[in-house]
Order: structure tokens, then sequence, then C-alpha cells
């Protein structure tokens, strides 16, 4: 499906290029409130990719899927954006995690709603040093493979491994701490 609107795009139809904005707005916005943290923020990263994306077009050479690529546009924009504002990240230690701990934590993100996930999974992203929230997004939220997030950040293969693991030490530290428990 993505071939057919490139190609009408590439032949002059600009109005073909919204199908791109309607398919990917939600997971680039995502990705965006992964790096930038901030609402405003994000729908700004998210505006100028799709404006990058649209005026580059012509230099997508299909070696990779669309999404890929404009992942790609979406990362590195909102790294640029960061850059800009001159925010610094905080760097967090992996914490040691028991596997009781981890047992408890996720009986307990089982049974919460997916509202509640949503709004709690952002909370912690907010939080959470900006890389770190990114794979996590395109790796648990968005169920990309980890070749495609190194074609999209850049980051070798051990890279995201690891800032994976922390990414996920993190959040579950930041959990514990707020001390969340059921609804109910």
């Amino acid at each position: 499906m993505d071939a057919h609107y490139l190609n009408e795009v590439l032949k002059g139809n600009t109005n073909a290029f919204s199908y791109f904005i309607k398919t990917y707005q939600n997971k680039a916005y995502g990705i965006a409130m992964s790096i930038v943290k901030q609402e405003d923020d994000a729908k700004d990263v998210v505006q100028q990719s799709f404006i990058e994306a649209y005026v580059s077009i012509s230099k997508f050479r299909n070696d990779a899927k669309f999404s890929t690529w404009l992942y790609r546009i979406i990362v590195n924009t909102g790294l640029q954006f960061l850059a800009q504002k001159k925010r610094s990240v905080l760097n967090h230690q992996a914490l040691e995690v028991s596997t009781t701990e981890r047992t408890a934590c996720n009986t307990v993100l089982q049974e919460m709603q997916q509202d509640d996930l949503k709004q709690l999974v952002q909370l912690v992203f907010g939080q959470i040093p900006s890389k770190q929230a990114l794979l996590l997004q395109l790796f648990y939220i968005d169920e990309l493979h980890i070749f495609e997030i190194e074609d999209i950040t850049g980051l070798s293969k051990p890279n995201i491994k690891v800032l994976l693991h922390r990414g996920r030490t993190s959040f579950y530290s930041i959990i514990q701490q707020q001390h969340i428990k059921k609804p109910y």
C-alpha cells in the first residue's frame, strides 16, 4: 500500500501524502514523545518530521520499509530538537531487580486497564533517559525488530540491547518508587 502512495507523491500528487500522515501519525507521535517528553514538543517534532519526509521523499531508496525511513527522520528530528533546546538527559545507573520483584510488577501491570497502562507508560517514559524511552517505545510498543531499530536509530545491536535492559530496569525502578497500586 505504501508503494502505491509513494509513487503517487513522486508523480506530483501532493494529496497522496496524506495517506502517510494518517497511517503513521500515532506511531510518529509515540516515538517523538519518547524522545522529547513534552506533548507540544512532540507535536512540533512530528510536524517537522512529516515536512522533512515530504521534502525528501525523492531520496527514499526502497531498500527499507517506508515506515523505517520515516521513523529514522522522526528520531533525527527529535534529537535535533533536543540539541537546539539544550535539554540535558539524566543518566540513570542500572539497578538490579530481583525475579520476584519483576514478576510482581508484571502481574500488577497485566491487571491494569488499557488507559491506565498508557498513562503510566507515558508518565514513566517522561522520567527515563530519552534513548531508553525511545528504544522501549520502538521495541515493545511499536513491536519493531532489533535490526529495524538499528536502521532507525543508527545504534549497534549490542548498544540497543544494553539500552533496552537499562530502560526496563529504569522503568521498573520508577514504578517501584511511585508505589503504584492496583486500581479497584
